[in-house]
C-alpha cells in the first residue's frame, strides 16, 4: 500500500480538486464516495472504484479491510490523517474515500411502473432524502431537471445514504417533454390544490413530479401532468417540506400496491 504524506503529491492533488470542486467531478465524469457505507453500496452493485484512499485508522479497521479487497483491483493509497481530514466532508470520517465513475443513465421507459420526477430543487438534502425514499419505494428511474441540486455533490451522496446505486438518475432532463410521452399517470404534488394523494388509484404506473421549494411546480409542468394532488393537512401548516411530500407520495403508492397484491 502507497503512502502520501505531502500536499504537493499529484495524486492528492487530483483527490483534492475532485472533493473540493463541483466542476472538476462533472468535467471529469468521477464522484467522490466518501465513508464506508457509500463504498459498500456501490460495490454492493457490482461496480469497481478507481481508487481508494484511507487514513491510518481505516488502514486498521477490518471493515474498511474488507471493502479495500473487495475493491481490487483498483489502486489503495493511505493518507497521514492529517491529509486525509483535509478531503473528508464529514465530521466523523469512517477512514476510507474511494473515487468512482459516475454512473451513465439510461433510457426512462414511457411505460415505467414508477418514476420520480425533480423540478428545480435546490437543497441538496432534499434531493438525497428524495432519491433515498424512491430507491426505497421501488422507483427505478428519478429525472431532475437542470436547477436541481448536483445529484452526484458529496452532500447528496451522504443523504442519500447509498440509494444512488439502485436508481437510474437522469440529471439536466426535460421534465415537461417527458410527462407529455409518458404513459402512465403523471402526477403534480401541490400545495393545497387538487385532488387528495389518498384519494387517488396508484397502482398503475405513475409518475410524482416534485417542484422547487419556494415556488413550486411550473405551470408548464403541471399543466402537463395528468392529475394535480394535495396531501392533507391541518389547518396549522400550509405545505410540507419538499423531500418529505415526495416521499409520502412514493410510499403511499408502494402502499397501494403492497395492499393490491396482497388481496390476489
Amino acid at each position: 500500500m502507497k503512502a502520501i504524506t505531502s500536499r504537493d503529491n499529484p495524486a492528492y492533488k487530483a483527490m483534492h480538486r475532485l472533493v473540493s470542486k463541483s466542476s472538476e467531478r462533472k468535467a471529469t465524469g468521477m464522484s467522490v464516495l466518501d465513508g464506508a457505507h457509500l463504498l459498500a453500496a456501490f460495490l454492493d452493485s457490482g461496480r469497481t472504484p478507481e481508487q481508494v484512499l484511507v487514513d491510518r485508522s481505516g488502514a486498521e479497521d477490518p471493515e474498511v479491510a474488507e471493502l479495500v479487497r473487495r475493491s481490487a483491483p483498483a489502486p489503495v493509497t493511505q493518507l497521514s490523517d492529517a491529509l486525509f481530514k483535509s478531503l473528508s466532508t464529514v465530521d466523523s470520517p469512517t477512514g476510507v474515500i474511494a473515487s468512482v465513475r459516475t454512473p451513465q443513465p439510461g433510457a426512462v421507459p414511457a411505460d415505467a411502473p414508477l418514476v420520480l420526477l425533480l423540478e428545480n430543487i435546490q437543497d441538496p438534502g432534499n434531493v438525497g432524502t428524495l432519491l433515498r425514499s424512491a430507491a426505497a419505494a421501488g422507483a427505478g428511474h428519478v429525472l431532475l431537471s437542470s436547477q436541481c441540486a448536483f445529484a452526484w455533490s458529496p452532500k447528496v451522496l451522504r443523504a442519500a445514504m447509498g440509494a444512488h446505486f439502485a436508481l437510474n438518475i437522469l440529471e439536466g432532463a426535460d421534465l415537461v417533454d417527458f410527462v407529455f410521452r409518458y404513459k402512465g399517470t403523471a402526477i403534480a404534488l401541490m400545495g393545497r390544490e387538487g385532488t387528495s394523494l389518498y384519494d387517488l388509484d396508484l397502482r398503475g404506473p405513475c409518475a410524482f413530479v416534485v417542484g422547487n421549494e419556494g415556488a413550486g411546480i411550473t405551470a408548464d409542468l403541471a399543466q402537463g401532468a395528468k392529475v394535480r394532488a394535495m396531501i392533507p393537512t391541518t389547518r396549522h401548516v400550509e405545505s410540507l417540506n419538499a423531500g418529505i411530500a415526495g416521499s409520502i407520495a412514493l410510499f403511499e403508492c408502494m402502499r397501494q400496491r403492497g395492499a393490491a397484491r396482497g388481496r390476489k
